[in-house]
C-alpha cells in the first residue's frame, strides 16, 4: 500500500521559509498548518492534531537559537523534527534529549527536508496503528490482530525469543506484517524503553543507505552541510529493524557484518570508527538460502542474523481473520461505515496474494466509494476496488453529477500511484509490491491514468 499524506505543523517566525516550506511540502501531497510563534503553535498543534512538527528553535520574543527547545515536549509524543539556522551538536543533543526525533539546519535542502518528513510521518503512522491494535485486540495480542492458530504460534514464540536479545530473521510473504514482528520483539525484550528504529534496504539506493544507516560527516558529499547521526547510531540500546535486507548491495553488506561482530562502524567521510550496541531484527521476503547459494548473499552476514527464524503467515493460510482485519481497516477509513454480509463472504473467500496490504488498500478505497448516506460497503465495491470488475453495478452517477464517480476514482487511484512512486523514489517494482498489485499491473495502471 501506499505511504498516505502527512499533516505537518511547521513552527517558524520566517514568512519566507513557511511560504517556500509550506508550498514544497504541500507539492509532496502534505496538509500543512503554518504558526509563527509558541502561542500560536500550541493552539494550531489541539486543532490540527499533526502528524509531524517542524520547530524552528530560534523562536520569539527573545529570538536566541534556543528559545524553542521548551516548546519541544509540548508536541510529544508526535514526531518533532527540529529546524535551526545554528549548526551546532549541542542543541542537537539537547532537542533530543527533550525527545526531538530529529534535526535539520538550515538552509534546508528541500529534498531532505520532504524525506525527513516522509520518514517521521511513517513512524507516527505506525506507533498510531501498533496502538490501535493494541487497544482493540488486547495487550496479550502484542499488536497483531488475528485468532488464527498461526498466528497464536507466531505470538508465543515472540514471547519467548523478546527477552532473550538472539538474533532474528523474519521472513513470508510481502504484506504479513513483519515490521509488526519486529516490534512485539521489541516491546517484549528487556530494550522495550529504548529505540524502536526501522529502514528499508530496497527503498534507498547504495549511497543513500549508507548515509541512512551509518551516518555522514559534514561536506562528505554534495548537501551534506552538517554532520548527520545514522540510524545504527540512533538505535543505540535499543532495536535496529533492516526491513527487506535481501535487497542490501554487496558493498553495504560487509559493513554491516562489521557492526554485527563487534558494534564498530564507519560514517560516510569519516576516518575514525564508532560504537553503537543494539539488537539487530532483519526480514525479507525473499529466500536467503539461494541468495547465499547463488553468491548475491554473503553466508558470513546470512549466519550473523539468522539466529532464530520466524516466519510471518500468509492471509489466505488465515482466513477466519480477515473479517476481524477487514473491519478494523474499514473502521479506521471511515468510523460509521459496516461490510454487508456478501462483502463479509466475498473477503473471506478471496486469497489476497498481497496479503494484510492489498486487504487494507482494497478497504479503505472501497470507503470511499461508498456511499456517505448509507455507509454500507459491499461486495461489488470491494471487487472493484480490487481490481476485479469494470465498476460496480449498482451504483450510477448522481443526477447532475455525470462522471463524477468516474473522476473520483481515477484521482483517488493517480493519488496512490502517486504516493507509492514518490516514497519509493520512482522504484516501480518497490511501488507495486507497496500497493499489492504485480509489476505489470502497475504498468498498465500508469498507462491507463496518463503518468510516467
Amino acid at each position: 500500500m501506499t505511504e498516505p499524506p502527512a499533516r505537518v505543523l511547521l513552527v517558524d517566525d520566517e514568512p519566507a521559509f513557511q511560504r517556500l516550506g509550506a508550498a514544497w511540502l504541500r507539492g509532496l501531497g502534505h496538509e500543512v498548518v503554518v504558526a509563527g510563534n509558541g502561542d500560536e503553535a500550541a493552539a494550531r498543534f489541539a486543532a490540527a492534531a499533526p502528524d509531524v512538527v517542524l520547530l524552528d528553535l530560534a523562536m520569539p520574543p527573545r529570538f536566541d537559537p534556543t528559545a524553542g527547545l521548551e516548546l519541544v515536549p509540548r508536541f510529544l509524543p508526535v514526531p518533532v523534527v527540529v529546524l535551526t539556522g545554528h549548526a551546532d551538536h549541542t542543541l542537537a543533543l539537547r532537542a533530543a534529549e527533550l525527545g526531538a526525533w530529529d534535526f535539520l539546519a538550515k538552509p534546508v535542502e528541500p529534498e531532505m527536508l520532504g524525506f525527513v518528513v516522509a520518514r517521521a510521518a511513517r513512524k507516527a503512522r505506525l506507533d498510531r496503528e501498533l496502538h490501535e491494535l493494541r487497544q482493540g485486540a488486547g495487550p496479550e495480542d502484542l499488536g497483531m490482530a488475528g485468532r488464527a492458530p498461526a498466528m497464536d504460534r507466531l505470538r508465543a514464540m515472540i514471547r519467548r525469543l523478546g527477552p532473550t536479545g538472539v538474533p532474528v530473521v523474519v521472513l513470508g510473504p510481502t504484506g504479513t506484517g513483519k515490521e509488526l514482528v519486529a516490534r512485539a520483539l521489541h516491546a517484549c525484550s528487556t530494550r522495550a524503553a529504548g529505540p524502536f528504529v526501522a529502514v528499508h534496504c530496497g527503498a534507498l539506493a547504495a549511497e543513500l543507505l549508507e548515509s541512512e544507516l551509518f551516518g555522514h560527516l559534514k561536506g562528505s558529499f554534495t548537501g551534506a552541510h552538517r554532520d548527520q547521526a545514522g540510524l545504527v547510531e540512533t538505535a543505540h540500546r535499543g532495536t535496529l529493524f533492516l526491513d527487506e535486507v535481501g535487497e542490501m548491495p554487496p558493498s553495504l553488506q560487509v559493513k554491516l557484518l562489521r557492526f554485527l561482530q563487534d558494534g564498530s562502524f564507519l560514517p560516510v567521510g569519516g576516518r575514525a570508527p564508532k560504537q553503537a550496541e543494539a539488537r539487530v531484527v532483519a526480514a525479507t521476503h525473499r529466500d536467503l538460502d539461494a541468495m547465499v547459494a547463488s553468491g548475491t548473499f554473503r553466508e558470513d552476514l546470512f549466519y550473523r542474523l539468522r539466529g532464530v527464524v520466524l516466519r510471518t503467515p500468509a492471509l489466505a493460510d488465515r482466513r477466519e481473520d480477515v473479517p476481524l482485519l477487514a473491519a478494523r481497516f474499514l473502521r479506521r477509513a471511515s468510523p460509521r461505515a459496516v461490510l454487508s454480509p456478501d462483502a463479509l463472504a466475498w473477503l473471506s473467500g478471496r486469497d489476497w496474494p498481497g496479503n494484510v496490504r492489498e486487504l487494507r488498500a482494497a478497504v479503505e478505497a472501497a470507503a470511499a466509494l461508498a456511499d456517505p448516506g448509507a455507509a454500507v460497503v459491499d461486495a461489488a465495491l470491494l471487487r472493484f476496488a480490487a481490481g476485479e470488475e469494470d465498476g460496480p453495478g449498482d451504483l450510477a452517477p448522481a443526477p447532475g453529477h455525470a462522471g463524477s464517480l468516474d473522476a473520483a476514482i481515477a484521482e483517488l487511484e493517480t493519488r496512490m500511484l502517486q504516493d507509492a512512486l514518490a516514497a519509493t523514489g520512482g522504484n516501480q517494482s518497490e511501488a507495486a509490491r507497496r500497493l499489492g498489485v504485480s509489476r505489470v499491473g502497475l504498468a498498465k495502471k500508469l498507462a491507463r491514468l496518463g503518468l510516467r
